[in-house]
């Protein structure tokens, strides 16, 4: 995710205040890889603090010291997943847009856009004056070299996918021209999506780590891997006035808790972007820390192979979320901090959801239904930020008597490991979370559609493609709500994933740390004195 916020400390007795945008993914590890994608989880609504706040007026100067859990491997804008990694990426580089506090898409290195009459040529102009921070100036033709080389026939990018109806992009003037397969009406918001980064026309991929070329705010002063990133102020950066701190200071851990201790012990300023479990946070004593807290469209999605038994049978599928108390689920594992899902992607920040379908909660006379005396018996596979919740659904499934579930606790390295056997891709029943994103249809075209490489379920509905298709194509909302409402009714009752609520996203800030998470502008501090 990439956040925005006012950034407030004490350092040798003075007060320091900065605003910055960082990359911090909101997806745990893994696809974000929202992740945001990451990265990419965009928020809407005001903040609720608790704790002690001291406003101080702003003044430039100063050191963020944060976290995220190590990445594990190389970092390369064009195909990192991981929340660590895109934290890196996303403080160096820029996108085309960002998403706002409005969950609507803002100019960044694009200053407007504008479709043509085809509804199918989107004209992006590109602002002027910018520099990568190894001097050399931003072209058009780089943005359209960035993007050709993420849809390419041999892309390992996460991005291929959500970009998959851009059949070319090219340079127009002082503009690119992307063209598409079909229209969508929602495509600026694609521009702000995972990966997607402007690098140098001249780029090669696998080669970041060598000179981490981007057009950001900061750049690497030091890399080490597995321990910590130091960025310092870009001297060369297009809008200054808006950078206050003078450096960053990106440490890694091997996971969630390990990030909490490091915020008890005063190690790192605060926990921001990356989600930590309502277990660990709730260790925390809130009168020691500032909390905010920000509805999400993001979700810990349990997966089923529906190729693969015993969760090939939709019987199977339909009961295990029948026998869920979800408002349990939410308590426990999330603290409190979730809207109530339904199986369907649809969070309440969406502007249409389905309407007409049943409210799944705990019913064990369903479950005797459609399994009989059965007892299913298979493993949930995850990785240990999801471990309580993982641990929840399973005490849940097991009393119910038609279940015997277990768990497969792995590593973050082991669970999204590189390649076609990547375990959170191909084990049977998988917990996985999903950075928010600002359309619908990046969730299915992400996560339903066949194909897709991040198609954990490996799922098929050609209707509900069709669906999703006719969605894009459309503007006017009571056809769009029609379209929803088709698209609900085949994820509620194919059950390829199981959504129990959509999680509201907590920021802990140490004393004197202050963050503006309500801006609609990710480098505006509207954060006055009192």
């Amino acid at each position: 995710m990439t956040t925005p916020f006012s950034f407030t400390r004490r350092v040798q007795g003075a007060a320091l205040a900065a605003i910055v945008v960082l990359g911090l993914a909101a997806c745990g590890t893994g696809p974000s890889t929202d992740p945001s994608n990451v990265p990419n989880d965009p928020t809407s609504g005001s903040a609720s603090q608790t704790g002690q706040v001291v406003p101080l007026t702003p003044v430039k100067g100063g050191v963020l010291v944060t976290s995220a859990v190590d990445p594990g491997s190389d970092i390369d804008p064009v195909t990192v997943s991981s929340s660590g990694g895109t934290a890196v990426v996303d403080t160096v580089g820029e996108k085309l847009i960002l998403i706002d506090a409005d969950n609507k898409p803002a100019p960044r290195l694009a200053t407007e856009w504008s479709v043509g009459t085809d509804n199918l040529t989107w004209t992006v102009k590109i602002r002027s004056g910018v520099k990568f921070n190894d001097g050399t100036p931003l072209t058009p033709a780089d943005v359209a070299a960035t993007f050709n080389r993420l849809i390419a026939a041999d892309s390992t990018s996460p991005a291929k996918g959500a970009l998959r109806i851009v059949k070319e992009v090219t340079v127009n003037g002082d503009s690119v021209d992307f063209v598409l397969s079909q229209p969508f009406s929602d495509f600026p918001v694609l521009l702000a999506g995972s990966n997607t980064q402007i690098l140098p026309a001249s780029y090669k991929v696998g080669t970041w780590t060598q000179s981490f070329v981007g057009t950001g705010a900061f750049e690497v002063e030091s890399y080490h891997p597995g321990q910590q990133v130091t960025f310092t102020r870009n001297p060369d950066y297009w809008n200054p006035d808006v950078v206050y701190l003078d450096g960053i200071e990106l440490k890694f851990f091997k996971d969630s808790q390990a990030r909490v201790l490091a915020l008890q012990s005063g190690e790192i300023d605060g926990l921001f972007g990356e989600p930590v479990p309502a277990a660990l946070t709730s260790a925390l004593n809130p009168n020691d820390y500032t909390i905010q807290t920000i509805p999400g469209s993001g979700f810990s999605a349990l997966v089923f192979r529906v190729d693969q038994a015993p969760v090939d049978d939709v019987k199977v599928r339909q009961a295990i979320a029948w026998a869920l108390d979800r408002e349990a689920i939410i308590e426990t594992a999330f603290g409190g901090n979730a809207a109530l899902g339904n199986d369907t992607i649809y969070s309440p920040l969406f502007p249409v959801r389905p309407q007409g379908l049943e409210q799944r909660d705990v019913n064990l006379g369903k479950v005797k239904e459609l399994l009989g005396d059965k007892v299913i018996e298979f493993a949930i596979t995850t990785s240990p930020s999801e471990e309580s919740y993982a641990t929840v659904i399973q005490q849940q499934l097991n009393a119910t008597g038609n279940f015997k579930v277990t768990l497969d606790i792995l590593s973050n390295d082991a669970y999204y490991a590189d390649g076609e056997d990547s375990p959170w891709l191909n084990a049977p029943v998988t917990l996985t979370y999903w950075a928010g994103r600002p359309s619908p249809s990046q969730f299915i075209n992400y996560i339903y559609r066949a194909g897709s490489g991040w198609n954990a379920s490996k799922y098929s509905n050609p209707a509900l493609e069709k669906l999703s298709d006719q969605y894009d194509a459309t503007v006017d909302p009571t056809e769009r709500q029609k379209i929803v409402d088709q698209i609900g009714k085949i994820q509620w009752e194919d059950v390829p994933v199981v959504i129990v609520g959509f999680s509201s996203y907590q920021q802990f800030l140490a004393k004197g740390v202050h963050v503006d998470i309500t801006s609609g502008d990710a480098f505006t501090n509207d954060w006055k004195e009192q």
